[in-house]
Parts: C-alpha cells; structure tokens; sequence
C-alpha cells in the first residue's frame, strides 16, 4: 500500500548495545520482529456461524501466505470473559501481534490496554471497539450497509408497510449501526414503513424464535430485514415455508427478504429467487488487509490517514485509524460475480 504506513523510528542507542548479552537482550526486546519471528495470534468471537468460520480459515491462511506464524484461533463462544482470557494466553504463549475480532465492542477495551502494556499490537477485523488503542481496525462501513438494505428494502415494497428488522448484538458496533443505518434511511426517505424490532444477539435460534412469532402473528407483514444471513437465513426462510409464506421473487404474496453478509448459502438462496437481496461484507478483504496490517504493525509501522490502492478509505476515529473497505449489493443480476468471497469458498 502506498502512502498509508510509514516506519516507526527504533529508539536510539539501540544499535549501540552489543557489549553484552544483556545489552544483546535488551536490543532484541526494542527492535520491530522480522517476518521469520512473527507469530501472530487470532482471536474469534465464536466459530459456530459460517461466516466467522470462513473468516477465521481465510485469515489465518493470509496470515501464512505473508510469512508469519499463525497460532490456532481462539474461540470465545460469545462470551467476553472467555476472549479476554483467549488473549491473555495468546500473548503469554508467544504471540508478538493480534488479530481480533470482538465479542463485546466496550469489554474489549481493557484486553487492547493489556496487549499495549504487553507490547503486543492489535489488529481489529469487523467488529470496532469503543475505544483504546489498536494498530487499525479493519471493517465495513456498516452504517451504510444498513443503509444500502433500506434503500433496496424500502424500493421494493412502495415505501409502506410492516417490516420485520432482526437486529444483530447491539453490544457491538456493527449491531447497532446496522441497526441505526436502516433505521436513519427508513425515517429519511420510507416514513410510512412500520419497522417491528426483535433483538437476535446473532444467535440463531433467537432469531428463528423472533420471525416465529412475528410472521405468525403479522398478516400483512411485507418484508424482513435480516443483519447476517449466516446466523439468520436459514430459520427464517424454514419459518416462512411452515407458515406457507415462502414465495419465490416476482411472486404473488412474496415477502421481500434482505441480508447482510453474503454468505455462499445467502447466494444461493438468490440465484433460487428466494433471497432478493443481499448486502456482501468483503470478509476476503478483511482476512487480506487484517493480516497486512498486522505484518506491517508488527515491523514496527505506523499508518496514516487517506485513500488506499485498494479503494477504501482510512479515516481517524477516536485515537485509531479505521480502514473502511467496501460493501456490494447483491442481486440475482450479479450473484455469480467470482469477485464476491461467497463465491470462492465452498459452501
């Protein structure tokens, strides 16, 4: 990448200290690793939805294509405490940088603090934290993802009528800006959408439960918002063909179905007409740049705010710097594109 890192200047003297093997020591703790040396550690929010699976496989993969030492991922099960702890054995093990993709956007604050006490940088992929430090943070604008599914949401069905919003953690911040993206577009331009809010916390069961009750009990419901088709499609076309409402596109009755992520299933459910549309999060992009980033961190580089060479944007937010990288909008027309990473993995 051009003009978006430059190199950390290495402390003076430190050249200096080879007297000893303890000047040796110290100059070896105080020089940037080299790519050999580089063992990095990745941490997971939970690895039971394909989408943080494939994310997973794919980042640790470009992790080792960079050169560095990837150690197993860890796997929180959606529990704070659990990745906090996760983290801390990653870096008592050895680990000399991070890529983490939290559970909690808040609880993950003090882990950052206790990576920078430790030296260890950190790399965050999807999910921002509210605050503390990290090397980048690497994500989607999902504010205008959620934005993006309004729009094509709202076309469709005339700009009236109810909709079912099945919203993603609001713990965090891709729960709540998707959440706050559609909403904002919603009132904007579709005021006369009745939105109907169910909390999923990304599980699938909850949301299943939630379009249960829902579908069953809303006659004149005329769509679905769905904030990840990976924990959330399959239960809720399932609740559709039960209540004898799944309809294929362009159908009488049709129910208009729209998701965020893009998974392989999520694309084959368009190409069957029974998805319409689909906002795809560039997960390729996040497992490639994730470890970018994390490779450059490591050698000592810092970053600096601007367009890339990869048409995305770093922006400052708070005291990190955020690579915001695109999302498409999926549709019949293109969901055999092989640019988008639902189509280049196996289902």
């Amino acid at each position: 990448m051009q003009s978006v890192f430059k190199t950390k200047p290495r402390r003076s003297g430190v050249a200096a200290m080879i007297v000893s093997g303890a000047a040796i020591a110290i100059a070896a703790m105080l020089m940037p690793a080299s790519a050999e040396s580089i063992k990095l550690g990745y941490s997971a929010p939970f690895l039971t939805d394909p989408f943080q699976a494939i994310m997973a496989n794919q980042t640790l993969k470009a992790v080792k294509d960079a050169g560095m030492e990837a150690m197993p991922a860890t796997n929180a099960n959606g529990d704070a405490g659990k990745q906090a702890t996760d983290i801390r054995n990653l870096i008592s093990a050895g680990a000399k940088v991070l890529i983490v993709n939290p559970t909690d956007s808040q609880a993950i604050v003090p882990v950052l603090e206790f990576a920078a006490s430790k030296n260890v940088p950190t790399v965050l992929i999807d999910i921002a934290p509210a605050k503390g430090k990290s090397a980048m943070i690497v994500r989607a604008d999902n504010k205008g993802i959620g934005g993006k599914a309004c729009e094509a949401l709202g076309a469709a069905i005339g700009g009236k009528g109810k909709v079912l919003s099945l919203m993603g953690d609001q713990a965090t911040t891709n729960g709540r800006d998707r959440t706050t993206g559609f909403n904002e577009c919603m009132k904007a331009k579709y005021p006369d959408v009745t939105i109907i809010e169910q909390p999923t916390y990304w599980k699938t069961d909850k949301a299943t439960s939630a379009a249960q009750t829902v579908v069953t009990t809303t006659p004149d419901l005329v769509a679905i918002y769905m904030q990840s088709d990976s924990v959330m499609l399959a239960g809720v076309l399932n609740v559709l063909k039960s209540a004898g409402k799944l309809t294929k596109v362009g159908e009488p009755n049709h129910i208009f179905l729209a998701t965020v992520d893009g998974t392989p299933y999520a694309l084959e459910k368009i190409r069957e007409d029974l998805l319409d549309v689909a906002v795809a999060q560039p997960l390729d992009l996040y497992a490639k740049y994730g470890a970018f980033y994390a490779k450059a961190a490591a050698e000592g580089k810092t970053f600096t705010a601007g367009p890339t060479d990869h048409n995305s944007e770093i922006v400052p937010v708070g005291d990190n710097l955020m690579d915001y990288l695109p999302a498409t909008v999926v549709t019949k027309a293109n969901a055999s594109d092989p640019s988008l990473w639902g189509n280049q993995t196996e289902k």
